[in-house]
């Protein structure tokens, strides 16, 4: 009878782990596919005339460069608050990358910014795609990361 009872509770604790799994991943795919659709819309249908602003190999390699700080700190916590740590960390590299391109922007520019000075609100609207991968890349590794079992 033991026995019985503690295959059942494997099997309901195996199909709550499936359902949550599920729920996950359907959440972040829809965040991908809303965000994705602005995007395409606010690009597309309103006319806004932005050449691939959204992707930076550069940006992103800069917000995944500071998952190494999570590395160097994993021996002070558990392995389920790292999803925490790891989120934080990738919010930071976002905000240092921000930062660098902010500077890169202003430290380029020359006397020829008064003549064009939407260049340069563009060029400090680009640097902040390190903060979009930062936010979205840390949610989403913090969704996906175990919790704490028992």
């Amino acid at each position: 009878m033991g026995f019985f009872v503690c295959g059942m509770m494997g099997r309901f604790h195996l199909k709550v782990t499936r359902i949550k799994l599920e729920r996950k991943i359907f959440g972040i795919f829809g965040l991908l596919f809303f965000v994705i659709l602005s995007v395409w819309y606010a690009l597309k249908l309103e006319g806004i005339i932005i050449d691939n602003y959204f992707v930076s190999i550069p940006s992103l390699g800069i917000v995944l460069a500071f998952s190494g700080l999570t590395y160097a700190k994993k021996d002070k916590y558990k392995f389920y608050q790292l999803g925490k740590v790891l989120k934080k960390d990738l919010i930071l590299g976002g905000w240092i990358g921000t930062m660098i391109g902010i500077m890169l922007t202003f430290g380029l520019a020359d006397n020829s910014v008064n003549n064009n000075f939407g260049d340069l609100l563009n060029s400090i609207g680009m640097a902040m795609i390190t903060l979009l991968y930062g936010y979205m890349i840390g949610n989403i590794v913090e969704s996906c990361w175990p919790e704490k079992t028992l």
